[in-house]
């Protein structure tokens, strides 16, 4: 009986401590923490070798893969502590609550130009028609970058560059192809269609993960990102709520030693062996954003 009466007293603390700190997480919770994230190389980082890293502290990280389109909305509602999938210009899209913010910055995974049915050695600026992933942050992405390797100009474009001074699209809310003055056109694809529809155009915008999850090699490449800010800009980020960090004491160590680890040169060691240096991971996108 004296048993029993103190698993019931153990029980009643344990919701009494849940609910007095506004939290409705179970105390087993408390070492727990729970990311979503996109495949590769999120959860592979994730689980490859931050897993054993937050062990050590005491913590169990349980990862789950889940479509990147729905890991702001999994996060903000209290699914996940956080995710790990996207860059900042793309969390700045969000506009749900309670508010996200970025954390730290990861890595950075290049968007590069992939041959399609042009022939390889072809000059990008050779290329007439080209496809793109037809979500607004990496498409806008894709215009800048074939600016930057000189397939058009925002000189020659005018009124017709399909990128606005506030960094949104200058497209209609239907349109899918972009066509520049000199006749090259840029077709939007959903990112899942990019690798298979390729062949069908001259060059593929193909972001990172998408090359790598498609079997694109950087053989098949033709242009890559490679401007300085551009890579620390779009480094891919740790992301949280941020109304819990601030509030929250529990949820704050959680996301602090999570991103310690994320910073780690165990973490950047890691994206140079199992990613050959395809991806960028040190220094330079290794940013610590806490306050």
């Amino acid at each position: 009986m004296k048993k029993f009466t103190k698993i019931i007293t153990a029980l009643a603390l344990c919701f009494v401590t849940a609910f007095s700190v506004g939290s409705l997480a179970a105390c087993g919770d408390s070492k727990t923490i729970k990311v979503c994230a996109s495949e590769v190389p999120h959860a592979e980082v994730l689980n490859g070798v931050v897993k054993d890293i937050l062990k050590e502290k005491g913590y169990t990280l349980k990862v789950t893969v889940i479509d990147w389109t729905v890991q702001n909305d999994s996060v903000s509602k209290g699914d996940y502590d956080a995710n790990y999938f996207q860059h900042v210009p793309y969390l700045e899209t969000y506009t749900g609550t309670p508010e996200l913010f970025a954390v730290c910055k990861v890595h950075y995974e290049p968007l590069g130009i992939y041959y399609g049915k042009a022939a390889k050695g072809t000059a990008v600026t050779d290329g007439k028609s080209f496809i793109i992933c037809d979500d607004e942050s990496n498409a806008v992405r894709a215009f800048q970058l074939l600016e930057a390797k000189g397939v058009f100009t925002k000189a020659a474009e005018g009124g017709n560059y399909p990128v606005k001074e506030d960094g949104s699209l200058n497209l209609g809310d239907t349109q899918k192809t972009w066509t520049s003055t000199t006749g090259v056109t840029v077709t939007l694809v959903a990112e899942n269609l990019l690798v298979a529809s390729k062949k069908d155009y001259d060059f593929a915008c193909l972001p990172c993960n998408t090359a790598y999850t498609g079997n694109v090699t950087s053989d098949d490449r033709a242009a890559v990102e490679d401007d300085k800010e551009q890579v620390e800009g779009k480094a891919n980020i740790l992301a949280a709520r941020k109304s819990d960090y601030e509030n929250d004491a529990e949820y704050k160590a959680k996301i602090d030693v999570l991103a310690d680890a994320l910073l780690s040169k165990e973490v950047s060691d890691f994206f140079k062996t199992q990613y050959l240096g395809a991806m960028t991971c040190d220094s330079t996108t290794q940013i610590d954003l806490r306050k």
